[in-house]
């Protein structure tokens, strides 16, 4: 029996075009200087090994001629859209049953945008105490995902069981790396709306 939901937020509740942001950073980035774009200056970024400026400052040194810092944050923004109405409804009815959860790989950046746009445009705000047991964010914790150490950190830390925890997320490596974990997962596709299939899920 299924307890505890495990959500990602981008692509499960929040909205992403993550091609947005990359075709932009196309744009701005010498090939020859980026090829170590994911794992020296995303991928730190998002477990909070390096500051918001140091990132910007890495795309900066990677780019074909140096832009004013607001251009980068605008493409690094671009990714985000909205959170659905019935997503935030689904939310507020599963609270009533279900122990909730967000884990996400994601950076200060990030967050800090998103929570204003939630703000902004549904009136949410605290959206992680609100709708949340705990909110698990990679560059709070030092990890990300796939990595088997953040599944295994987010069960102990809330004191969850594996096999009563279903975690959901849009990235196939992100699913199996909680499979590894005695998670309950399930690959989210992004076309398809989560509230038309969780309660399939919870069965």
């Amino acid at each position: 029996m299924i307890k505890n939901i495990i959500f990602d937020f981008g692509n499960v509740l929040l909205n992403l075009d993550e091609s947005a942001t990359y075709k932009a950073l196309e744009e701005f980035l010498d090939p020859l200087k980026s090829s170590d774009l994911f794992p020296s200056v995303i991928f730190p970024f998002d477990r909070g090994e390096i500051s918001e400026e140091a990132f910007f400052n890495r795309l900066q040194r990677r780019s074909k001629i140096v832009y004013h810092v607001e251009t980068y944050y605008k493409a690094w923004n671009a990714m985000l859209l909205d959170l659905p109405p019935n997503r935030v409804d689904l939310l507020r009815h599963l609270k009533k049953t279900h122990r909730l959860f967000l884990l996400s790989n994601i950076n200060i950046t990030h967050l800090r945008f998103a929570r204003r746009k939630l703000e902004k445009e549904n009136n949410i705000f605290d959206f992680e105490n609100q709708f949340f047991e705990k909110a698990y964010y990679s560059f709070e914790i030092g990890m990300r995902k796939p990595d088997s150490e953040i599944y295994q950190f987010v069960l102990q830390d809330s004191n969850l069981s594996a096999e009563e925890s279903l975690f959901i997320d849009d990235k196939i490596e992100n699913v199996e790396g909680a499979k590894q974990a005695g998670l309950n997962a399930y690959h989210h596709n992004p076309e398809q709306d989560i509230e038309d299939i969780i309660f399939g899920l919870l069965d």
